[in-house]
C-alpha cells in the first residue's frame, strides 16, 4: 500500500512538474510574443520618425530650390532691365547722332545756297 501511495505521489509530482513546465513554456511564449510586439511597435515608430525626417528634408530642399529659383528670376529680371536700359541709351544716342547729322546737312545746304546766292549777286553786279 505504501508503495502504491508512493507511486501515486511520484506520478502526481511528475504531473505537477509537467504542468509547471507547460505553464512556464506558455509564459515564456507569451513573454516572447509581447517582446516581439514591442519590437515591431518600436520598428514601426522608428519608420514613422524616419519617414517624417525624410519628408521634412524633402520640404527643406523644395523650399531651398524655390528660393534659389526666385533669386535667379530676380537676377535675370535685373539683367534684362539693365540690357533694356543700355539698348534704350544706344537708341537715344543714335537718334541724337542722326539729328545732329541732319542739322549739319541742313546747315551745309543753307551755306551752299547762300554761297550760290552771293555768287549770282556778284555776277549780276559785274554785268
Amino acid at each position: 500500500i505504501k508503495e502504491k501511495k508512493f507511486g501515486n505521489n511520484k506520478k502526481q509530482m511528475e504531473e505537477k512538474l509537467k504542468k509547471r513546465e507547460a505553464m512556464a513554456a506558455k509564459e515564456r511564449e507569451l513573454l516572447a510574443k509581447k517582446e516581439e510586439e514591442k519590437r515591431q511597435k518600436e520598428l514601426k515608430r522608428q519608420e514613422q520618425v524616419e519617414k517624417r525626417r525624410r519628408e521634412a528634408e524633402k520640404q527643406r530642399e523644395l523650399k531651398k530650390k524655390k528660393i534659389q529659383e526666385e533669386a535667379e528670376g530676380r537676377k535675370n529680371e535685373a539683367l534684362k532691365r539693365k540690357q533694356e536700359l543700355e539698348a534704350q541709351k544706344v537708341r537715344e544716342l543714335e537718334e541724337r547722332r542722326q539729328e545732329e547729322e541732319a542739322r549739319l546737312e541742313e546747315q551745309r545746304k543753307a551755306e551752299q545756297v547762300e554761297k550760290e546766292r552771293r555768287q549770282r549777286a556778284e555776277e549780276a553786279r559785274r554785268k
